[in-house]
């Protein structure tokens, strides 16, 4: 009989617990170093409350605070109400957070970025960043995607993609419709359907050293976009060719409609300021033919078969 984890953990990712877990290993770092006992919530909560001014001061991530005080209350309840001070400093820190969202990406980018790949014999991430950007994936749901979870309709008239889990679902798989006919001859010429690989099977560190090396390539810096950014530009892009916000918040699986009003209202914006180099425009139009003659290649292909 299979045991079953304790229900202290149940409804909890495998990623928030990692989480978890490394904010605690930092904050004992932090006390062990500084020599000081963790006699009783008092003096925890003091040390809290320190171990969070210093991340601030230090330009730590606000994850660093947020996990931190999380796993503690999640696993020592008691503790919710004798953390004042610790409380106190995160919510001063939330109030005057401001996040740096991600440049979001364009559709010529997204171009760019797959005939680079394609060049480069990385067929399946040519893929992925397609689907990253048409259906508005988190890098971690990008990530999880096999062969087996892009499922073809009859007579290529779309393409089920299954998310095996997502931020919002509480780890039920959820699916998405693809019926770009561009997208669907290339997952055609891509996808086997009987393996069970992931897509992109070198893990996160290595796809986004990847997805760095391929802006490099195109004459970008690499840090001036991120895996991120095919969430955020498929959102606005998605929105401005449905016109429906009902349509783009199912789409990208947010539970609060604000925060994808958020996503489309930045995106159009930063998108309306983003200003490319003769050079960078001139290679993402090399890389965008060459994408082309790969997509005839393709559909001559699967015409003969």
């Amino acid at each position: 009989m299979k045991r079953r984890l304790s229900l202290a953990y149940a409804g909890l990712r495998p990623q928030t617990l990692r989480a978890y877990r490394l904010s605690i290993d930092r904050f004992l770092k932090f006390v062990k170093k500084r020599h000081v006992p963790l006699r009783n919530p008092r003096s925890l909560d003091k040390q809290l409350a320190e171990f969070i001014d210093v991340s601030y001061q230090e330009g730590e991530p606000l994850s660093y605070a947020g996990h931190l005080l999380s796993a503690i209350k999640r696993f020592h309840p008691e503790l919710r109400l004798e953390l004042p001070r610790a409380s106190q400093l995160f919510r001063n820190w939330q109030r005057c957070y401001v996040p740096s969202r991600a440049v979001p990406a364009s559709w010529e980018l997204v171009e760019g970025l797959m005939g680079v790949s394609f060049h480069q014999g990385y067929d399946t991430l040519a893929l992925l960043l397609a689907l990253g950007f048409n259906c508005l994936l988190r890098t971690s749901e990008m990530l999880a995607i096999t062969h087996k979870h892009v499922v073809f309709h009859p007579k290529d008239k779309g393409i089920s993609l299954v998310l095996p889990g997502s931020k919002t679902s509480q780890g039920n798989p959820q699916v998405l419709l693809v019926t770009d006919s561009r997208l669907i001859r290339m997952a055609r010429a891509v996808i086997i359907p009987s393996s069970s690989d992931l897509l992109w099977k070198q893990g996160p560190y290595q796809f986004r050293q990847r997805f760095s090396e391929l802006l490099v390539h195109l004459r970008f810096d690499e840090s001036s976009y991120t895996p991120y950014c095919l969430r955020r530009g498929g959102a606005t892009w998605y929105f401005q060719t449905t016109l429906s916000l009902d349509a783009t918040v199912t789409r990208g699986r947010w539970s609060c409609t604000r925060t994808a009003r958020q996503y489309i209202d930045e995106g159009t914006a930063q998108l309306a300021q983003v200003s490319w180099s003769h050079q960078q425009k001139r290679s993402l139009r090399q890389w965008s033919r060459f994408l082309l003659k790969v997509r005839l290649r393709q559909e001559a292909k699967l015409g003969k078969a």
